[in-house]
């Protein structure tokens, strides 16, 4: 009989976090493609043996309950007691607490003599899965991809070539794609090494005690968090603007309520399914619940899966935008929908705890480049989410040019993109005036512009083109986002998904975050800061603040 030690487990808790870390560090530096070894568009988890997640990495927030759903799903289809050592499967199906399709998850099974004590586990987002070129637009799966429901890539140590061959003719990249599976099964290969050390040190029974003891850990401090707060049922809605075919309001509706130590997370009301690639797998949705409950109300609990089980989400009881399900298109979902379920759920905790939330973030838009690179005479995928700015709060600015919420990826060199892509960035800079005017400004926006130097496939997302994120306690809402392409002809307009022509001109800007407090309250010092150095215009400093500022001086005019 083991007896649970505190100190032992706190050591153990920080074992399996930094197995994640160093996971993760295997992948991003043996992988191949630019979005993960540049952007760390990944994330690393370790698992009990019953598929519970034990510890996932400061990695990508939208993978956080995909990654601690998924393994349940396929211990469905391949029960633990059927797997052996050196099995590894591979999945990315959206329908099965799945991602997007790009989203390629590799799990494996840890056996410590001669039985199953854990599984490590990668998520990492494939630069291609074939399909058209043209994402978001599409109407069903079968034209966004390969889908792979859980298979056998390794069994018994072997790795299945034929299953590597039905990938790599499928997609466009096979020279990428290839290195990052293998990436994946490294960054695996290295938490297996590890978790067999800490069930040398502990033995294996001892361990598998510590990992439901960490679960249950974890489940008794968040709901000390939550019932820390006010029982009662608050409520906020906002829009998604586009189905990612056409221009239309959908509606995300959320009911949060606290009942004693447990959370209840309510979509009823919200919109149908989209007819584009908006949908949003379940797995997501779980992915923007865990985030935004676990940010507000428990940051100190260590992030598994037992610090989820006094969270509740209630499907919609219609279909939903929110739970997709097959033939609807998901290409769009992580861009999209998680951010404003993340928004929606900040906003109703707003009215309950209101030091713990933060003004509307802006929203990172995104956006796919597909074609035929003539320097190299192959094809190239460039994909990437783009900052924008942070919410402020009840004490401090909102930070500029930030992947917020559901993103964590870095953005992308402009070396890098000029050497591996055919494109030139011509400007790359925070966006003047783009904060909500506040007591406390929102963060900055960013805008990215690209000049094509060859024919490619785009397909961009913004997120609120005509929606500004909200402010909080008199804060006004940040700025919107746009993008447009300058075409060689002279004309101007926004692209949703279509090719374009060398020479073409993208410009993405992304959306500021919301100001919190009354703007004319804000600290006369901090606003000369602000003008001094163009993140507020003196236009605005007199229009949104009420200070008129010497253009000479730049101080405050009495």
């Amino acid at each position: 009989m083991t007896t649970i030690d505190g100190i032992t487990r706190a050591v153990i808790v920080n074992n399996l976090q930094w197995i994640t870390e160093e996971m993760n560090q295997y992948l991003v530096k043996s992988a191949y493609s630019v979005n993960i070894k540049y952007r760390r568009d990944c994330s690393c988890a370790v698992y009990t043996k019953n598929g519970d997640m034990l510890a996932q990495g400061t990695f990508i927030p939208v993978h956080l309950g995909v990654m601690a759903q998924t393994l349940k799903e396929l211990l469905k289809v391949h029960p633990a007691d059927t797997l052996e050592q050196g099995d590894v499967l591979l999945h990315n199906d959206p329908y099965m607490m799945g991602s997007h399709m790009w989203d390629m998850m590799v799990f494996k099974p840890i056996f410590h003599q001669g039985g199953l004590i854990a599984f490590t586990g990668c998520l990492a987002h494939q630069s291609d899965v074939g399909g058209s070129p043209l994402r978001y637009i599409l109407r069903t799966i079968y034209e966004e991809g390969l889908r792979i429901s859980g298979v056998k890539l390794m069994r018994k140590g072997v790795l299945q070539e034929d299953i590597i061959r039905l990938i790599t003719t499928n997609v466009r990249n096979s020279y990428e794609v290839n290195g990052d599976i293998m990436a994946e099964l490294a960054a695996n290969n290295r938490g297996e090494m590890r978790l067999q050390a800490l069930a040398e040190k502990y033995g294996k029974e001892g361990l598998t005690k510590y990992f439901e003891a960490i679960l249950d850990y974890s489940e008794t401090g968040m709901r000390q968090a939550i019932g820390d707060l006010p029982d009662g049922e608050y409520t906020f809605e906002d829009y998604v603007e586009s189905d990612g075919i056409n221009d239309v309001m959908l509606k995300l509706k959320v009911k949060v309520i606290i009942s004693g130590s447990d959370v209840y997370l309510d979509f009823d009301g919200s919109a149908p399914p989209a007819e584009g690639g908006y949908n949003n797998p379940m797995g997501l949705t779980y992915s923007a619940v865990y985030y935004a409950v676990k940010s507000i109300v428990g940051t100190e609990v260590p992030a598994n899966g037992g610090a989820y089980r006094s969270i509740h989400v209630i499907k919609p009881s219609e279909p939903s935008i929110l739970d997709a399900q097959p033939p609807h298109a998901v290409g769009g979902c992580t861009t999209v929908c998680p951010q404003r379920i993340v928004d929606i759920i900040i906003g109703a905790f707003a009215g309950i705890a209101e030091k713990k939330v933060c003004a509307c973030d802006g929203h990172w838009s995104a956006a796919s480049f597909v074609g035929m690179n003539p320097k190299t005479n192959r094809w190239f995928v460039y994909g990437e989410t783009y900052g924008c700015g942070r919410g402020a709060k009840y004490n401090e600015d909102g930070a500029n040019g930030h992947q917020t919420h559901m993103t964590n990826t870095l953005n992308t060199p402009t070396e890098i993109i000029e050497l591996m892509y055919p494109f030139q960035v011509n400007r790359y800079a925070l966006v003047n005036d783009s904060g909500g005017a506040g007591r406390y400004r929102g963060g900055l926006a960013i805008v990215r512009e690209l000049l094509c130097l060859t024919d490619v496939n785009a397909s961009i997302i913004s997120g609120r083109p005509t929606i500004k994120p909200y402010g909080l306690k008199g804060g006004e809402g940040g700025q919107h986002d746009m993008h447009l392409v300058k075409f060689p002809n002279g004309e101007q307009r926004a692209v949703r998904s279509e090719r374009l022509p060398g020479g073409s001109v993208v410009v993405v800007q992304t959306s500021g975050g919301g100001g919190w407090g009354n703007p004319a309250l804000r600290d006369r010092e901090a606003l000369e800061w602000d003008v001094l150095n163009g993140y507020v215009s003196l236009e605005s400093a007199g229009e949104k603040y009420g200070c008129t500022i010497d253009p000479v001086t730049m101080k405050i005019v009495d």
